[in-house]
């Protein structure tokens, strides 16, 4: 199979509703895996612009020809590759000569077309930001004085965030090792790194002593946090920690005992892979937060619940998502969110916190949900929040620190 005949299968599969992290990942051994990757997940992060420009030129095409076009209308805006050959190769696709005269005329007429096409896609926000109007309209209606904000931050390329291991190094130590390796970086206002360009694992500086981790920004604000609030945790629970960032967070921050469970035995060997890697113990479990069964009675002093949810604040690093996700599914994600919440409740200690965290947009999931849960558990008490804009030095994620006052 060739390049081009994978990418428009993976792109086919998450069309069809498939995870692009997944279908990537059952390529990754491909020697051209990083080529294959660049290119399907240009083409997801520019859908919305590639669609318009193509029914535009055309009404009527068949799926596989679409795809093809959609390749090519990135590549022909993005490659190094000469026009023609972009042109050439993606029309050797297919075999009957019909669809080969069809293929190359649509690529001739976007040519043709391309600047006038540019001046409407900037005329109108979906296409100017790739994304569906339902996410536009609602980011519009829940942050109307700053949502253009959340548009310019989601088109940015993912940030590569590092987390530094202080039980092991100071931030200090680690910014002269970064200096040392030529490796440019940024340090935004809380002393968080994230390094100008994305780096292998194995060329991250001491990742594999467990002096750094790759994280992102967003997601390294559970010390914050607890910190801002004079919250010394010395028994905590997180319960749906996979792959086992804020886990790791915790643990070397604070010395305390920590359980980690998770729902798929997979994702938590990840966790004990990273519990590994950086020299630290905890209890690791599969459970399910929607009930109890796993529960020994102990309560906890800190419970951290970062919920599934719509995941949208990572539309930057999971493009499919502007795809497949609905406000359906908003809905869905907010209603098991509480359930989760109104299960763990049980085993937090009196006086005790759970930090709410999602990496959702929507105010659904996040300060609409906390009022919900505000008013329908007693002694629930909100103590602080914060809701991260997407930036190019991050994702967007919300923090919900809630006490149980009894």
């Amino acid at each position: 199979m060739s390049d081009y005949e994978l990418i428009i299968e993976v792109l086919t599969n998450v069309y069809n509703g498939k995870n692009l992290t997944d279908q990537i990942n059952k390529h990754k051994s491909n020697i051209n895996i990083s080529r294959i990757k660049y290119i399907v997940y240009g083409v997801i992060r520019n859908y919305y612009s590639i669609e318009f420009c193509i029914h535009k030129i055309v009404q009527h095409i068949s799926k596989k020809n679409e795809i093809i076009v959609q390749i090519g209308l990135y590549e022909l805006n993005n490659s190094n590759k000469p026009d023609y050959a972009v042109v050439n190769t993606l029309v050797e696709l297919v075999n009957n000569a019909k669809d080969k005269k069809f293929i190359n005329w649509v690529f001739r007429e976007y040519q043709r077309q391309k600047e006038s096409l540019n001046n409407l896609i900037l005329k109108d926000y979906s296409l100017k930001y790739n994304l569906p109007n339902w996410i536009i309209d609602l980011l519009k209606k829940q942050f109307k004085n700053y949502y253009l904000k959340f548009l310019d931050g989601l088109n940015y390329h993912p940030a590569f965030g590092l987390r530094v291991n202080y039980t092991k190094r100071s931030l200090g130590e680690y910014i002269e090792i970064l200096k040392q390796n030529n490796i440019k970086y940024i340090i935004n206002e809380d002393n968080k790194i994230c390094l100008e360009k994305a780096l292998d694992i194995k060329d991250v500086p001491l990742f594999t002593d467990g002096v750094s981790s790759i994280q992102d920004v967003a997601a390294q604000y559970v010390v914050n946090i607890l910190n801002q609030n004079n919250i010394i945790p010395k028994k905590v629970f997180d319960a749906c920690a996979a792959p086992g960032g804020k886990t790791c967070q915790i643990l070397e921050n604070y010395n305390c005992t920590l359980t980690a469970m998770d729902i798929s035995s997979d994702r938590l060997e990840k966790i004990k892979q990273n519990l590994q890697r950086l020299d630290l113990k905890a209890k690791t479990m599969v459970g399910d937060a929607f009930n109890l069964d796993w529960w020994d009675k102990n309560k906890f002093d800190l419970i951290v619940a970062d919920v599934p949810c719509s995941a949208s604040g990572t539309i930057k690093r999971n493009p499919d998502i502007k795809i497949n996700r609905t406000y359906d599914d908003v809905i869905k994600f907010t209603e098991s969110q509480r359930k989760i919440v109104l299960s763990l409740w049980n085993c937090l200690e009196d006086n005790g916190y759970l930090l709410y965290i999602t990496c959702s947009i929507f105010r659904d999931e996040n300060q609409d949900n906390i009022a919900w849960l505000k008013n329908n558990i007693k002694g629930f008490k909100l103590i602080d929040e914060l809701q991260i804009i997407p930036t190019e030095y991050s994702d967007s994620l919300y923090y919900a620190l809630v006490q149980k006052n009894n």
